[in-house]
């Protein structure tokens, strides 16, 4: 009990002059700082004018996209409406990721995402995609992890393509 004691009066006065008093008892795993996310982008798998689409959800919409995959929809063709059906009472919520676009001839080896709405600590899902190098496909890589620091490099991914017929 002594030992412990101690070492919280040690880091007690660690940071007590540092101003932020008890916050530096915080771990990362619960900070509020954003998330800046570096990913290495294999531009010879797309089109030399495509555009790579970057979509981001946070714990926030994970959960709303959770929610969602037990719905189904019905679609009336006379009204032309959607209906949506949840179980348990749920209601139907359309999931908001934030959304990136790069030209991949702009893009050297990697792409930044700054996020606005992932925090260290949480939960997150990365989609990247963008016209195949084919001109006719689609090549797309997804990730989903926790945040685990403030700057998180993604070297490799799984790519994949489409294998439509094109012309």
């Amino acid at each position: 009990m002594k030992k412990y004691f101690c070492s919280f009066i040690i880091l007690f006065l660690i940071c007590a002059p540092l101003g932020s008093g008890c916050d530096c008892l915080l771990t990362r795993a619960y900070s509020q700082e954003a998330v800046t996310f570096v990913v290495s982008i294999p531009v010879e798998n797309f089109s030399q004018d495509a555009v790579i689409k970057v979509r981001l959800w946070d714990s926030e919409q994970l959960k709303i996209s959770e929610i969602n995959s037990g719905c189904s929809v019905s679609f009336d063709m006379r009204t032309r409406t959607e209906t949506y059906h949840c179980p348990g009472g749920a209601e139907y919520q359309e999931p908001n990721p934030e959304e990136f676009e790069f030209f991949v001839g702009d893009i050297s080896s990697s792409i930044e995402i700054i996020s606005a709405t992932v925090n260290v600590g949480e939960k997150y899902r990365l989609l990247i995609s963008g016209r195949s190098n084919d001109n006719c496909n689609s090549t797309s890589a997804a990730v989903r992890k926790v945040a685990d620091s403030e700057i998180i490099t993604i070297e490799k991914l799984f790519w994949s393509s489409t294998m439509m017929a094109c012309p």
